[in-house]
């Protein structure tokens, strides 16, 4: 199998993915830096990202059910709309309260469109080749927010002050956003999946619940740390994003390159096994970071930590999806992303706080220690089932 296998029109539309990730990819970077310089504080940040996990919490479950009914393409026609508001906002004003506002609007956006990205891939592609479709998708999102991420890295050039270059970029990357937008509404066919029944998906619940535990774990330890690593590396190193935006972008667009490999892994050693291994091992990178005495040591542990945790994001994706039912895989996404983004979400602000107060190892530690518990969980339900449940399955 290779990416050629891939359907034409859904590898269309997940390569047009790429202009919108680029803007996200740097928002999440840059805005770690940005708003404090403009004098907003690091608690309040946390708080930021809280509002858009929360919104996106709130909104997927019953964006999702739409998705299921009505079919998927005028949820990721707007959910990409509202992405590239939420990118472009931060050059706008620095008003907290106006940035909250573009929170929820980048939160609904997420919801809509992410949650039903998953179910919209595996409606369009054969079971066969679900490995390698997820596989591209997960390369063209974090390769090209790779490229968004290390923007910052070429702001000495602007000629400007660092403000004015990140407004500069925050704008133009809004407008290149709106590219993805056009791409879906080109490229996405209609998909309406059998009528699901009921509200609940109740053929697939079990199966939802045990995954999503698992990756709520996974979620409540991400939140205290990862999205407020720029900030880290400022309060630990002095470093701005000049610094951690390219290597938050090496570390994107090695992801990607090697999410190549994950449909190979997946045939070696099944997706369980494939999960595991890989979230494990990054455990163990995580762990060292906070030991690391200067920022380029730390970043080479935290860029393999990256890798080798987000490598196994593709085989998760094509797992869940071939263990639901057809007609309730966007409520099963979103019941996932619920149950990661909710504590996810909620630890951003734990971590934020600790790392205002001076404790900037502390939320690595924890963080560890969640991953740990999901990773030994998922195993013990998992290890026995993927082979069993996937035969007796008449999933297409």
């Amino acid at each position: 199998m290779s990416f050629g296998d891939v359907p034409r029109g859904t590898r269309n539309v997940v390569i047009g993915t790429g202009p919108l990730a680029a803007g996200l990819g740097f928002y999440q970077v840059a805005i770690a830096v940005f708003l404090p310089l403009e004098g907003i504080s690091v608690t309040n940040l946390g708080v930021l990202f809280t509002t858009l996990g929360l919104t996106t919490v709130a909104l997927s479950i019953p964006f999702a059910i739409l998705s299921d009914r009505c079919g998927r393409r005028e949820m990721m026609l707007i959910g990409t709309f509202l992405g590239a508001i939420l990118v472009v906002v931060p050059a706008l004003t620095s008003n907290f309260l106006l940035l909250e506002v573009s929170a929820l609007l980048g939160g609904a956006g997420e919801a809509m469109y992410l949650g039903t990205w998953n179910a919209y891939l595996a409606d369009t592609t054969p079971l066969n080749v679900r490995p390698e479709t997820f596989s591209l998708s997960f390369m063209t999102f974090t390769i090209a927010s790779g490229v968004g991420a290390f923007l910052p890295a070429f702001f000495p050039l602007y000629g400007t002050d660092l403000l004015t270059a990140h407004k500069i970029t925050f704008i133009a990357l809004g407008l290149f956003a709106l590219i993805t937008t056009f791409t879906v509404n080109k490229w996405v066919v209609k998909v309406r999946p059998r009528s699901p029944e009921g509200i609940l998906p109740r053929k697939s619940l079990a199966v939802i619940l045990k995954f999503s535990t698992a990756s709520l774990l996974i979620g409540l330890g991400a939140g205290l740390i990862i999205p407020l690593i720029p900030t880290w590396f400022y309060l630990r190193f002095n470093e701005t994003d000049v610094f951690s935006g390219p290597l938050i972008a090496a570390s994107s667009i090695i992801m990607g390159v090697t999410a190549a490999g994950a449909p190979r892994i997946a045939r070696r050693i099944g997706l369980v096994n494939g999960i595991v291994v890989t979230q494990a091992m990054s455990t163990i990178f995580l762990l060292a970071v906070p030991f690391c005495p200067t920022a380029i040591f730390a970043g080479m542990f935290y860029v393999i930590r990256a890798v080798l945790m987000n490598m196994a994001n593709p085989l998760s994706d094509t797992f869940l999806m071939n263990m639901v039912a057809e007609d309730e895989r966007a409520i099963a996404s979103s019941f996932n992303t619920v149950l990661w983004n909710l504590p996810n979400a909620a630890s951003t602000v734990v971590g934020g706080s600790l790392l205002n107060n001076g404790n900037l190892s502390l939320p690595f530690y924890i963080c560890g220690g969640l991953y740990v518990t999901s990773i030994v969980l998922f195993y013990t339900i998992f290890r026995r089932t993927e082979q069993t449940k996937q035969k007796g399955s008449s999933i297409n």
